[in-house]
């Protein structure tokens, strides 16, 4: 059995000249996988000649080859194609009840969106002047940013209509909604109704309702 003296190996290393191995075998080989700065500028369009050169297009160029065939839009376009976000959102309401004097009444109001911060709440009765915040009619209701304003078409029988938040709190709105709340005033059938604008003091967000979890296998709940 021969032994190889351990110092042998290292002096094979020292013997091997990298520098010749590197010069001669591999900076050949990489070479061809890059460009000097010389050559790139040789090679490759300067910055600038591209749309002088044939290789691109100028904004007359673009507009005239995709508008024109209809593959592009226009902000015209656009704007009649998708609808814009609401500025003011608008809806219904209506309190109805009959039978005796002293019977709650309520309803809720939503807007559909989660805004930044709650609404500041305004009542208008029927005939009175909108007060600032509020604008329009009924048949047309506006809102200034941050306000809610409902408006009153026609009242019977119904009390000091009231709007709370989903905390019950008189005066209030919650960022997603209102609720309205009112006694009647008499046995005889007793109603309100109007409308009412909303509008935020920035981008809202869509209130998403989480789907009511299932129960489980052989569950006897009646809301299931």
């Amino acid at each position: 059995m021969a032994v190889t003296p351990a110092g042998a190996e290292v002096s094979s290393a020292v013997a091997t000249n990298w520098k010749k191995i590197w010069k001669k075998n591999l900076k050949p080989l990489a070479a061809k996988n890059f460009y000097t700065k010389k050559q790139s500028k040789s090679r490759f369009q300067p910055k600038g000649s591209y749309e002088t050169a044939g290789s691109g297009y100028t904004k007359a160029e673009t507009d005239a080859k995709y508008e024109a065939a209809g593959s592009g839009y226009t902000k015209a376009d656009s704007d009649a194609k998708y609808a814009p976000f609401p500025g003011v959102i608008r809806g219904s309401w209506s309190l109805m009840d009959g039978g005796y004097s002293g019977a709650y009444v309520s309803t809720d109001i939503n807007w559909g969106y989660n805004f930044p911060a709650a609404l500041v709440p305004h009542y208008i009765a029927s005939g009175a002047v909108p007060p600032a915040g509020c604008s329009g009619t009924v048949a047309a209701p506006i809102a200034s940013p941050g306000h809610l304003c409902v408006f009153e078409f026609g009242k019977n029988g119904i009390g000091t209509v009231e709007i709370r938040n989903v905390s019950n709190l008189s005066g209030a709105t919650s960022p997603f909604g209102a609720n309205l709340f009112s006694t009647t005033t008499s046995a005889a059938p007793a109603y309100a109704y109007g409308s009412w604008a909303a509008r935020g003091t920035g981008l809202a967000v869509v209130a998403r309702v989480a789907p009511k979890p299932s129960a489980p296998s052989g569950s006897t709940d009646p809301g299931n």
